[in-house]
């Protein structure tokens, strides 16, 4: 069972995208949203895997979930640097945000290349955070993330190109 969202947060997961989309210096909340939105990741990609037969393009979809968890860590590592409060990723099964389902997306070659431009997105929206976070350890974190983030749009570009083969 999915555990209850602070009040305070974003009712869902494309509210919650909103939020930490708009965020350049983030507080301790937004890092928190971060973390149950990184972790949602892994479920989204392997949900999206499962709209195709290819098997390099489900490889691609799944590294790419598995890195968006790995992510979600790394924002609790920032959390642990900034605050000494352990925030850890919830499964799946936990996740607030996994709890309504986002409304299926078609496996299109356009779908793909829109998703990478917001991985794409995503790199410089950890840049920003690590510039203006004040804490090296934390910023840290943020910058593998961001580097991986555009290697997440690469691997969609990939993806779309198979698609269309």
């Amino acid at each position: 069972m999915a555990a209850a969202l602070p009040p305070h947060f974003p009712a869902t997961l494309g509210e919650a995208f909103a939020r930490i989309n708009a965020v350049t210096a983030p507080t301790i909340d937004d890092l928190k949203i971060m973390v149950l939105v990184e972790a949602a990741g892994l479920e989204l990609y392997n949900g999206m895997a499962k709209g195709t037969d290819n098997a390099e393009v489900i490889a691609l979809l799944h590294h790419n979930g598995r890195e968006e968890l790995a992510h979600a860590h790394r924002v609790a590592k920032a959390i642990l640097a900034l605050t000494g409060e352990d925030f850890a990723p919830p499964s799946s099964d936990d996740n607030p945000y996994l709890g309504v389902a986002p409304p299926a997306m078609p496996m299109t070659p356009d779908v793909l290349k829109r998703l990478a431009q917001g991985e794409f997105g995503g790199e410089a929206l950890y840049e920003s955070w690590a510039a203006n976070i004040g804490n090296e350890a934390a910023a840290q974190q943020f910058r593998l993330n961001g580097k991986e983030e555009a290697d997440h749009g690469q691997r969609l570009l990939a993806a779309a190109a198979l698609h269309e083969a």
